[in-house]
């Protein structure tokens, strides 16, 4: 009698100290799935980020907001942080939301990127094409580059998924190219990458857009 009732006092401990805590006990081996927003920074921090290690001397933002009341796709990078909208972490396709975080970065890295070409100032203002346009460009450039230079596998993803990239692009603004004429940009230095490599299609395409008319 006495060993029954010390075994129940010993079921009924840990049944109170399960409650009193309120948590659960998982397998040894079992992972938590990340949420949504985990995953994109994750992506950020283990991607991202290491595409623009060599720009040492500029401060590459490893903070994140996150507005979760804007539902279109869009994001946008400082000196200092990432904002982010709730529409880019809801998109499933992890290249994409690569492409759109490289292409933040590669805003901050334009002209650090221009001085190692040899070009002085701000982007110049062409007469058809305006610097804002010419900063969409070469941000495009300069995302499209480091993926396919450095992350192979993302790369073969997103260039099978140019069709949507070129829709999520847009139209055209004062601002902002049209996502076609985006598109056909990128298209331009990947073929150039064919017939000479990587970097020089990169720098061809760069010079070509800072001067363009």
């Amino acid at each position: 009698m006495k060993k029954f009732r010390l075994i129940f006092l010993v079921f009924l401990m840990c049944a109170c100290n399960s409650n009193s805590s309120n948590e659960v006990i998982l397998p040894e081996n079992e992972i938590i799935p990340l949420t949504k927003e985990e995953e994109i920074i994750k992506i950020y921090n283990e991607s991202v980020l290491p595409l623009f290690k060599e720009y040492s001397d500029v401060e590459i933002p490893t903070e994140f907001k996150i507005d979760k009341s804007d539902l279109s796709i869009n994001a946008g990078a400082s000196f200092g942080y990432v904002e982010i909208s709730q529409g880019l972490i809801n998109v499933t396709k992890k290249h994409i939301q690569l492409f759109a975080l490289s292409h933040e970065v590669a805003h901050i890295v334009t002209i650090p990127q221009a001085r190692l070409f040899g070009l002085e100032g701000s982007i110049p203002k062409g007469s058809i094409t305006n610097d804002y346009k010419k900063a969409e460009y070469l941000a495009d450039l300069i995302a499209i580059h480091l993926i396919k230079s450095k992350l192979n596998n993302e790369f073969c993803l997103l260039s099978t998924d140019f069709p949507f990239l070129q829709n999520l692009l847009g139209g055209s603004s004062f601002t902002h190219p049209s996502g076609s004429h985006r598109m056909n940009e990128i298209q331009t230095y990947l073929e150039n990458s064919i017939s000479t490599n990587n970097d020089e299609a990169f720098k061809t395409s760069f010079l070509r857009i800072w001067k363009m008319e």
